[in-house]
């Protein structure tokens, strides 16, 4: 294994990944919980960065055999040069670039949300980590301000938006594909339509949320839908977008379910 330090180019390039937009199908993390998730689903890894300076638990032993094996390159750094890439601190002296996987349309299957337009990373990654719990299908990334391979996004999804079948297109793609395909289109609202618990979710179905600011894009309003709203007693007259597609969603998986 070959040791390396800060000025070598592979560091430079951990720290691009994680700093700009410069190398858009990857990410980089030193998250042992997307560590794992990288082995089971066989994520395809192109280098990993280890540090000798630690003593690992028996559990992190065994993931690092499997990534050490499933990795394309390997380097060992010293724990001063895993200090300058680490986004943790709880960390585990592992690094490692994942390949963010290519997904298509075929992949999206029938229970699909459609994030129109969403811009806040941690709001994006919030509603994977529940999609992933409840057992939706694919996601549509509609006009996406922030892109796929944002730390943030990565960081707060805990790896799950590289594991769930992921597209991103244009409105107007995304329609054509819903309508074509047969799913039942979901606008949620803040208080337009029915309270959300009074669907059923049956067959195909696409859940829309909208943009933190402006929410849904008009033209959506123009085709076939369904309006869905949350009641709500307090001052407020919206939920935070993250919140309020967690509840549709787990809704719709237990109607489904049962």
């Amino acid at each position: 294994m070959k040791k390396i330090g800060k000025s070598d180019p592979i560091i430079k390039q951990v720290k691009d990944v994680l700093k700009t937009n410069q190398y858009k199908n990857l990410v980089a993390t030193d998250d042992l919980e997307i560590l794992n998730l990288a082995i089971k689903y066989h994520l395809e890894i192109s280098h990993l960065l280890i540090t000798s300076d630690i003593e690992y638990k028996e559990q992190t032993k065994e993931l690092l055999s499997q990534l050490i094996h499933h990795a394309q390159e390997c380097f060992e750094i010293s724990l001063a040069t895993y200090k300058t890439i680490q986004t943790k601190d709880n960390h585990a002296g592992i690094v490692a670039i994942i390949k963010i996987p290519t997904y298509t349309l075929d992949d999206l299957k029938d229970f699909v949300i459609v994030l129109d337009h969403l811009e806040i990373p941690g709001n994006i990654g919030t509603i994977y980590r529940t999609l992933d719990a409840c057992g939706a299908t694919g996601v549509l990334l509609v006009d996406p301000i922030t892109k796929p391979n944002h730390p943030k996004l990565l960081a707060s999804a805990r790896g799950t938006n590289l594991i769930l079948p992921t597209v991103s297109l244009p409105y107007e793609q995304a329609l054509d594909y819903l309508q074509k395909n047969g799913y039942t289109i979901y606008l949620g609202e803040p208080n337009l339509g029915l309270d959300y618990q009074k669907y059923s979710y049956e067959g195909k179905i696409a859940i829309v949320v909208g943009n933190e600011r402006f929410g849904i894009q008009e033209d959506w309003y123009h085709h076939p839908h369904k309006k869905v709203y949350i009641p709500m007693v307090g001052n407020n007259n919206s939920l935070n977008v993250g919140v309020a597609a967690s509840i549709l969603v787990y809704e719709a998986a237990m109607k489904r379910k049962f």
